[in-house]
């Protein structure tokens, strides 16, 4: 007479299967656990190390643009001035310093958002920064702004902002929203630093690192 399978083990009020049956059951629960643990760690993490990627690719493009625009900006000024009695489109932004220029460049960017339609939540001048070669007198001015809309409606702000006169750029865009908000066509909410250029000023004045005189004894 062939041998009984093994009785089935109690836990409390629940039998557990032994044997052949007992250790389907583990691989499956084995399984099961290692599918869950992907869905919490392994899947975000692989979209963090992607957006990472995506990040690090779009700096990196980025430089390349604003190095290769700080070597035509000498160019550029020369021609300005070699042609300042005809009409031409601005290369550089207005503003005798930075807090001007940036006054003029967040005006700009509001008025592009609020004529393609898209909601502009907060605006915010940054500090500026030196750009181009040193001693060139070239001054970086940006704007951090939040905008909501439409992913259609934000593709043509941020292709308006790249065809701008004066020239500008965008750093540091992260856009927020899913799958489903894009096959709807629902507002989006993204966030963008906008970068200008303005011309600047002789002398140790307009530079924010200058040191200030000493107060006399």
């Amino acid at each position: 007479m062939a041998a009984s399978e093994a009785a089935p083990v109690r836990v409390g009020r629940v039998s557990l299967p032994t044997g052949r049956p007992g250790r389907l059951l583990a691989a499956g629960l084995l399984l099961l656990l290692l599918v869950l643990g992907w869905e919490l760690v392994g899947s975000p993490l692989r979209d963090w190390f992607d957006g990472r990627a995506d990040a690090l690719a779009g700096r990196q493009a980025l430089a390349v643009r604003m190095q290769a625009l700080a070597a035509r900006l000498p160019a550029l000024r020369r021609a300005a001035e070699a042609g300042a009695g005809r009409p031409g489109p601005a290369v550089l932004i207005e503003g005798s310093s930075d807090a001007i220029a940036g006054a003029a460049l967040q005006g700009q960017v509001q008025q592009m958002a609020a004529t393609l339609g898209a909601n502009l939540s907060s605006s915010e001048t940054l500090a500026g920064a030196a750009a181009g070669a040193p001693g060139s007198g070239y001054r970086r001015v940006s704007v951090r702004i939040s905008v909501t809309a439409p992913f259609e409606v934000m593709v043509r702000l941020v292709a308006a902002i790249e065809r701008a006169t004066p020239i500008m750029l965008i750093d540091d865009f992260e856009l927020h929203g899913s799958r489903i908000q894009l096959a709807q066509n629902a507002p989006l909410e993204a966030s963008l630093t906008v970068l200008s250029f303005r011309r600047g000023e002789a002398g140790p004045a307009s530079r924010p690192d200058a040191a200030e005189p000493e107060a006399a004894p």
